[in-house]
């Protein structure tokens, strides 16, 4: 249940408090991942950051600036909403002039400047179009140009890739990528993507139903927040390599009633009898077995997640290894979880 909406006795009305309390800040040249699920309070946040609505409480400080006693203009901002603001009977050209012409460059500079955007963006066979003309991700694109136009020290990007190809998608992320590199400009950036917050962003805040649960870098997310782990196999003799390697030689050290310590002579003593428990392996099946690991099963691929120690990794690999040679699996692939299905996690505990 959603409990953001609230009784005031001293107004005698209920409210809908969009975001709880949210605290974070973003160092100089670095980029913050807002990440959320839709109606997290993501826009709402960057809204009350760049003054479009107000906040019943709290402070937006940019440097040493307080928002609420400086002017805008004053702040060297620039803001790509997650809806295009354009004009459609302007070509691409005008826009980004106009834009250009607001943030002060010398009339003699303006055409030079535009040219250098459009090409750093890759639209120059839409200059002398009209936006109406142009597809949505050209004009994310332009959305972007004009929020980058003015060089602004501070960037805020609201879902800037939404509704993109991804072949765009990811020369977005290369252009938003350079300029912080170059420009050493501090981003936010919300998104409902875990890929794209893992591409662009130095560390992500995590909000869920108006409520920061978690920021942190990715890498310590995915370390810190889960002990799952994802082991996946193709192989002939899927019911043997489970009934072997899984159960019998407990590939991942769990706690089975019936697990004796087994060492690889007593695995290689077992290996020529192999093949015999194997019969019609063509179902589908999602199983859980006894409180030890999920498993999905489909023809001669094997997924199984599951909770272990990381001091037990090695002797994962060392397993599959041995199951490889001796042909029980042809190909495995085995990692940490990821930030997508940690981030399904928080999610899912929310509800």
């Amino acid at each position: 249940m959603d409990n953001r909406i609230v009784y005031i006795p001293e107004k005698k009305k209920f409210i809908n408090r969009i975001v709880d309390n949210v605290t974070f800040g973003v160092d100089v040249g670095q980029c913050l991942g807002l990440l959320g699920p839709n109606g997290a309070g993501k826009t709402t946040t960057i809204s009350m950051m760049t003054g479009h609505i107000s906040r019943t409480h709290g402070k937006v400080i940019y440097g040493h600036k307080d928002l609420n006693k400086t002017d805008l203009s004053q702040l060297s901002l620039g803001y790509c909403s997650q809806h295009n603001s354009l004009w459609n009977l302007l070509t691409v050209k005008e826009t980004i002039q106009f834009y250009l012409n607001i943030c002060g460059y010398p009339s003699k500079n303006i055409p030079y400047y535009t040219k250098a955007l459009i090409e750093a963006c890759g639209i120059e066979n839409h200059t002398n179009k009209r936006v109406k003309e142009i597809s949505g991700g050209t004009q994310r694109k332009l959305s972007l140009i004009i929020a980058i136009c003015s060089s602004p020290n501070y960037l805020i990007l609201d879902e800037p890739t939404a509704g993109m190809d991804p072949f765009t998608r990811r020369y977005m992320w290369k252009l938003i990528y350079e300029l912080k590199k170059v420009r050493k400009t501090t981003t936010i950036l919300t998104t409902h993507s875990t890929e794209e917050a893992e591409a662009l962003c130095d560390r992500i805040a995590i909000l869920i139903k108006g409520n920061l649960v978690c920021i942190d870098t990715p890498r310590s997310i995915k370390m810190n927040r889960s002990n799952r782990y994802v082991l996946e196999v193709l192989t002939d003799y899927p019911e043997d390599f489970e009934k072997i390697y899984v159960k019998k030689y407990n590939i991942f050290k769990l706690n089975f009633n019936n697990i004796n310590n087994t060492s690889n002579k007593d695995i290689n003593n077992n290996i020529n009898n192999f093949g015999s428990s194997s019969s019609n392996n063509n179902n589908n099946n999602n199983n859980k077995t006894e409180n030890s690991y999920h498993l999905e099963n489909s023809f001669k691929y094997q997924k199984y997640t599951v909770e272990i120690k990381p001091e037990n990794i090695a002797n994962i690999f060392s397993l599959l290894e041995h199951a490889k040679e001796n042909g029980f699996i042809y190909h495995y692939n085995f990692g940490q979880y990821s930030l997508e299905q940690v981030f399904i996690d928080f999610v899912n505990n929310s509800n």
